[in-house]
């Protein structure tokens, strides 16, 4: 008789599988980061989760809402690595994390700071920060102290870290974490630059002079904080599957964007090829930071709304658009071959050519450059404005940016 059991999954193997293809993405840049993969037992932090999914290249949402919208998650492997590469941590620093989640993010900071650091990090809600406990001493990481509370007022000890890393989408950088940076410390935060939800993960560097400067930025998507820290978003339907999110700063006339998809599409080509592999990937990001007389937004457009070919904007750039009045546009692509794509716009509205023109016409002024990093430098709120280096001005409660070219 044959056996039709699927072989068991060893999880060994499924660590070395995952940190294989983590590898194949270019994302490891050291030797620790990715030792630190191959030895923490993800399934040990994702009970009730097969193996198989523990391991999986996604993320993996353990938390929602009565809505049904995540509240917590196992982060996409790959973001992850790219954060902590980001982070830069050394043995014998001491790390304080934003949002445990499951606490496998605690246990990788906790291998790449032995044998001498310590890792502190802090959860809102208890039945998580209960669980991310749990995980930990399973497997292995009693060392690690998991607080309970409010991750934008930091660690409620008040004591200073070498290094910070926010776990979750955050729309300032909070005064504690201010405070409790080492001067000469970084900070890695998926920080929300505009109120679309267009999201970077930035290595600010605490300087002796009192300022943050990230010249390091990395695309990313995380739920966003609770707590102190949280902020809202607008959103301006289009059709049933297809919304704009705007930043309420931008004073959008929602009433004339929301029948601008009822306008016929007007689709002109660029003549700009953009390769697979060119460090492009921030082109929404200066769409939204350059003086264009055109507000920025990002198009969400569900599959099925796709299918029925009413949008189709590009997903290298998340449904980056631009928009004035009622009328907007949006990029989109198509292939020139099998590395490179050609950028067009489509436009729809009652101000078709004069937006479509503008879109162009910015897309061109991107192309003469195509700078491959912002930088951002952070100052603190007291900061007088006249104070500030030149470029796009973004003001927090706790933190004024500005973000260059």
């Amino acid at each position: 008789m044959h056996s039709t059991d699927a072989p068991a999954l060893d999880p060994q193997q499924l660590r070395a599988a995952l940190s294989a293809k983590i590898e194949s993405l270019g994302t490891f840049r050291t030797a620790a980061v990715r030792d630190a993969f191959r030895v923490v037992p993800r399934e040990v932090f994702l009970p009730g989760v097969d193996l198989a999914t523990a391991y999986a290249p996604k993320q993996v949402v353990t938390k929602r809402a009565a809505d049904g919208t995540a509240v917590s998650s196992a982060s996409s492997p790959n973001i992850v690595a790219k954060m902590l590469e980001q982070l830069d941590v050394r043995p014998g620093h001491r790390i304080l994390e934003i949002g445990s989640a499951t606490g496998i993010n605690a246990a990788l900071l906790s291998e790449l700071t032995e044998p001498s650091g310590s890792v502190v990090t802090v959860e809102l809600d208890e039945d998580l920060a209960d669980g991310a406990r749990t995980n930990l001493a399973a497997a292995g990481y009693n060392q690690v102290q998991v607080i309970c509370g409010d991750g934008a007022l930091g660690d409620p000890s008040g004591g200073t870290f070498d290094r910070i890393i926010v776990t979750a989408g955050a729309w300032d950088i909070s005064a504690a974490w201010w405070q409790q940076l080492a001067v000469g410390g970084r900070i890695v935060v998926p920080l929300r630059l505009h109120g679309s939800g267009l999201t970077r993960s930035l290595a600010l560097d605490h300087t002796d002079n009192g300022l943050m400067i990230s010249t390091n930025a990395v695309v990313c998507g995380f739920v966003p904080m609770r707590g102190a820290s949280e902020m809202g978003e607008r959103h301006v339907r289009l059709a049933e599957d297809i919304i704009l999110k705007v930043d309420v700063d931008d004073l959008p006339d929602e009433g004339a964007l929301s029948p601008a998809l009822a306008y016929p599409a007007h689709r002109q080509w660029t003549g700009i090829e953009v390769r697979h592999n060119e460090p492009a990937a921030h082109l929404d990001l200066w769409l939204a930071t350059v003086e264009s007389g055109l507000s920025f937004g990002k198009l969400a457009v569900a599959a099925s709304a796709r299918d029925l070919g009413l949008a189709d904007p590009a997903l290298r750039w998340s449904g980056a658009a631009v928009y004035n009045g009622g009328t907007f546009a949006y990029l989109t692509v198509r292939r020139v071959d099998d590395d490179t794509d050609e950028l067009g716009i489509v436009t729809h509205g009652p101000d078709i050519n004069k937006i479509s023109g503008q879109a162009g016409d910015l897309l061109r002024r991107w192309a003469q450059d195509r700078p491959a990093q912002p930088v951002v430098t952070a100052y603190p709120s007291t900061t007088r404005v006249g104070q500030l280096q030149p470029g796009t001005y973004v003001a927090r409660p706790d933190t004024r940016l500005t973000i260059g070219w």
